[in-house]
């Protein structure tokens, strides 16, 4: 029984703790374990390869291969965000992919669209995540199953309007961009940093950056507080998508070609970068610097594998490892209960 003496009109307002309490509660993610990490991860390999791993062609090497999962990651993130997890990557890059083999400029077909792909195949991605966040909204089914049954058709459809062909590529403006360099660093590296900054500015500053944390922390009671839960994840699928038909673009170009088998591989770099850099699978902790930290370990982690030739298979097994070490470290157990 409450004493007669308390005040219970002094509680903060349920609106006022959502939005501002546990938006430090769940945001209190920091960045340095993550730099921390990588700056083990640089001395090991620098130590055990004899310093060519810190050789500039190396670096420029890693900053290559970090630039298409940073992106990923960053469209991924903010659905783990949200409690939820989004596994249409492969399947939503592998459509997009055929239509850059069906758009651009090739031997087989009459397509040049030139670099009209670029917004083409972002809304083509931002709708296969919108077509997503439908299936979790309104049938009511958990985004690990209807994600991934997205993913299944999109990539069987990919499949079958593309007929298993790999089609040449002969536009190279894109290509040339996602190889090139500005003063030595990879374009496509600094396009991710780019994204990486916008995104964090989006969600310490605005109202749908609060929303998302909000929703992480305690769905039922930021949809109490009148936050509509809904819409936010439409948007935060719709989003997402939008970033994987970016890196279908971009990893065609660098391939100069289409086959949405190319689409494949995309999803467990990335769960793995968010996880490694402290974005919490149980939702409400994290953002997009943790996401792009995460993409640079897991990169230098592979690179360094690669120079100390290190068995493919137990480079895969050492990322299982890293993979299950990061969730055990960053997840919530309070809220293992909760599917979202």
């Amino acid at each position: 029984m409450m004493p007669l003496d308390s005040h219970p009109a002094e509680a903060p307002a349920p609106s006022d703790w959502s939005f501002e309490e546990l938006r430090r509660r769940f945001r209190r993610t920091g960045v340095s374990g993550q730099i921390l990490t990588l700056a083990i991860v640089v001395l090991v390999f620098a130590a055990g390869t004899a310093g060519r791993f810190l050789s500039v062609p190396n670096l420029q090497a890693i900053l290559s291969d970090f630039g298409i999962p940073a992106i990923v990651a960053i469209g991924l993130h903010q659905a783990i965000i949200l409690g939820a997890i989004d596994l249409s990557v492969e399947g939503i890059a592998g459509m997009c992919i055929v239509l850059v083999g069906l758009l651009v400029r090739n031997k087989y077909n009459q397509g040049d669209i030139g670099l009209w792909i670029l917004p083409v195949v972002v809304a083509a991605g931002a709708l296969g995540g919108l077509a997503n966040s439908l299936v979790i909204t309104r049938l009511r089914i958990p985004s690990f199953i209807s994600t991934l049954g997205m993913s299944w058709t999109l990539y069987g459809l990919a499949i079958y309007v593309n007929k298993a062909t790999t089609i040449p590529l002969l536009d190279e403006r894109v290509h040339d961009f996602v190889v090139g360099r500005v003063g030595g660093v990879p374009n496509i590296a600094l396009l991710a940093v780019a994204i990486a900054l916008a995104v964090q500015v989006l969600e310490d500053h605005t109202r749908f950056g609060r929303y998302i944390y909000a929703i992480g922390g305690d769905e039922l009671l930021a949809g109490q507080a009148g936050v509509r839960v809904n819409r936010i994840k439409m948007q935060v699928f719709t989003l997402a998508g939008a970033f994987y038909g970016l890196c279908a673009l971009f990893i065609a170009a660098q391939l100069g070609s289409a086959h949405p088998r190319m689409g494949n591989n995309q999803l467990f770099p990335a769960v793995t970068a968010v996880s490694v850099g402290g974005v919490a699978l149980t939702g409400g902790v994290g953002g997009a610097r943790n996401a792009i930290l995460g993409a640079l370990i897991v990169s230098a982690l592979n690179n360094g594998l690669v120079l100390m030739h290190v068995n493919p298979f137990i480079q895969q097994a050492v990322n299982g490892v890293v993979l299950i070490t990061a969730v055990a470290v960053t997840m919530d157990r309070s809220k293992l209960g909760f599917i979202k």
